[in-house]
């Protein structure tokens, strides 16, 4: 198969635009015939991974740029021309769609599904909201949007909403011919809470590389990386903590309470003020953000367990590497969290924001020989649910169902 991997990134740009640099990859292993366009790359641009503007680059970068500050961004398929006319668009079998926001109209996916079949993967919300990433505690992206409570924040960063015109985009793409699929059940039945689709939208998992995420002996690794040997070790992970939605304070503060047991903490990700006084006093190793996997693999095993409190999320892939590396979690049970933590078996989850309930849950962690349970349990279910190899297999399979008009719900790759 000729399969065309778009994106806003490659894996440097965040999970959505990872899965779709990994994707690439393991269909070239396989002998498919694939690329990977994105707008922007952390690597040089090579013959596998394109420039998705091309020779257009700056001019398009800047009037996305323009849509943005009058309220309409990414509305005008300014990309489209180039992809039809420079980038062999129609030499692919498929072109399998990921992150839009910030780099890709909408409407350019209506324009080529009339002359390739297009796939959309919904990594977040904005596919079937005014914009937003996850609407969080807002109903209307049930109805119409407006009065957006997330105007002048990223991805709808202007003054003026006209969220209810962005919104109805996005149902026109639903009713286009575009297939879509998410990582999630809970992503899936939200996304079909909308009102856009006729039916929920598959569930197909994303996946791990559970050679390069594995179980390092514990005590080597953190000699290794200057970790203390002889302590409880949690870390906490996002790509900046205090980011709200990430809910990294409340980890700190379930961390602040369990001081008696002497905890360490390593703190991935950019950190701020605000975050550090929320930790305060609790010994820590913080060596921001991790762009090297081997890397970061280390530091997942040299933890006890990973405290995850984000407050709204799909399936993410900071826990899939976790489990990976036979790391427990503990968090809030919200989003699609739940569908990869079974509760007592790879980890605990508590409602959400539930600060004591966070508490407990560490406490009960830390008894007998919970952690070596959860944490065999763990790399368990990474293998048998995650690995890459069901991520292709279930891709692969997912391709040729609609390269063969066939529609009919996949079995094998429908993860809650």
């Amino acid at each position: 198969m000729k399969i065309c991997q778009i994106s806003k990134a490659d894996a440097f740009g965040g999970g959505a635009s990872r899965v779709a640099e990994e994707l690439t990859t393991l269909l070239r292993s396989h002998g498919h015939q694939a690329r990977h366009l994105a707008s922007w790359s952390g690597k040089p641009f090579d013959d596998v991974r394109r420039p998705l503007y091309g020779k257009h680059d700056g001019t398009i970068r800047e009037y996305h740029l323009r849509q943005k500050k009058v309220g309409i961004p990414e509305l005008i398929p300014f990309e489209l021309p180039g992809l039809l006319t420079s980038q062999d668009i129609l030499d692919y079998d498929l072109l399998h769609f990921h992150d839009l926001s910030s780099a890709i109209s909408p409407l350019t996916l209506i324009g080529l599904a009339q002359l390739r079949p297009v796939l959309w993967t919904i990594h977040d919300c904005s596919p079937f909201t005014g914009g937003c990433l996850y609407p969080m505690e807002c109903t209307r992206f049930r109805e119409n949007c407006g009065k957006c409570p997330q105007i002048g924040n990223w991805p709808i960063d202007t003054k003026i909403d006209l969220t209810p015109m962005l919104r109805w985009v996005k149902a026109r793409v639903h009713q286009s011919g575009v297939r879509c699929v998410t990582p999630s059940s809970w992503m899936s039945e939200l996304a079909f809470s909308s009102g856009m689709f006729r039916t929920a939208p598959e569930v197909v998992s994303n996946g791990v590389d559970t050679d390069l995420y594995w179980a390092h002996p514990k005590a080597e690794i953190r000699r290794e990386l200057g970790l203390p040997e002889d302590r409880r070790i949690i870390m906490i992970s996002a790509g900046h903590l205090s980011d709200a939605r990430k809910g990294a304070v409340y980890a700190a503060r379930a961390v602040q309470s369990i001081r008696d047991q002497n905890p360490f903490l390593i703190l991935l990700g950019a950190n701020d003020d605000q975050f550090r006084r929320a930790g305060d006093g609790i010994d820590c190793h913080s060596p921001g953000y991790i762009g090297d996997p081997a890397v970061l693999a280390k530091y997942y095993s040299a933890a006890d367990l990973m405290l995850f409190c984000s407050l709204a999320d799909n399936q993410p892939l900071t826990l899939l590497e976790s489990l990976a590396s036979g790391t427990p979690v503990v968090g809030f049970a919200v989003g699609g969290i739940p569908g990869i933590i079974p509760q007592d078996e790879c980890g605990f989850l508590v409602p959400e924001k539930h600060e004591t309930a966070l508490a407990v849950a560490l406490r009960y962690a830390f008894e007998g020989d919970r952690l070596s349970r959860w944490s065999q349990n763990a790399r368990s279910r990474a293998v048998s649910t995650y690995s890459h190899q069901q991520f292709y297999e279930n891709h692969v399979d997912l391709y040729r169902r609609i390269l063969d008009g066939v529609t009919a719900p996949m079995k094998s790759a429908s993860v809650a």
